[in-house]
């Protein structure tokens, strides 16, 4: 039997910026995955502000807002989108999240790669988790997507059923 993943939220912590090595540095200390029942009551947006260097670094990103979407797999494209569906995007900045209510099968493990749109060059990867068949029955996890290129950081909250 097939097991079930929903998205259940995105919160973007830093988007897309280009390489800015203090700020990354001041975020690379973020969890790479946390189970949301074990948060002592806060919502992930308050655990996350509360790490050592985070609101320095959601408050020197740059105000261009990501173009973002979703694929299965790692290769972007508009085309390849799961969300949001009909070939758009949904615009992210620092501190902000979005509800996909997303559900996708999961036969042992599926990717989850969140994309940039970009109308001048090729799109730029922003990040991927992985999403355990074995997580079944977890509760609701949050796990980083991060990309030292784009200098973006995202978690991407799910249960798997």
């Amino acid at each position: 039997m097939t097991a079930t993943a929903t998205i259940t939220g995105i919160l973007c912590v830093r988007h897309a910026t280009g390489t800015d090595d203090a700020v990354n540095q001041a975020l690379a200390g973020l969890v790479g995955a946390i189970g949301i029942g074990e948060l002592g009551g806060l919502s992930l947006s308050e655990f996350v502000k509360r790490g050592p260097g985070v609101v320095e670094a959601i408050d020197t990103a740059r105000s261009d807002p990501d173009q973002l979407y979703l694929t299965t797999d790692t290769s972007g494209g508009l085309e390849k989108a799961v969300w949001p569906q009909g070939g758009g995007t949904v615009e992210m900045q620092a501190g902000q999240s979005v509800a996909p209510g997303l559900s996708l099968p999961v036969t042992s493990s599926q990717s989850v790669s969140l994309w940039e749109y970009d109308t001048v060059s090729g799109d730029d990867l922003l990040g991927s988790v992985t999403i355990m068949e074995s997580e079944a029955g977890a509760g609701e996890i949050a796990k980083l997507a991060k990309s030292e290129v784009e200098s973006s950081f995202y978690y991407v909250t799910y249960s798997v059923q």
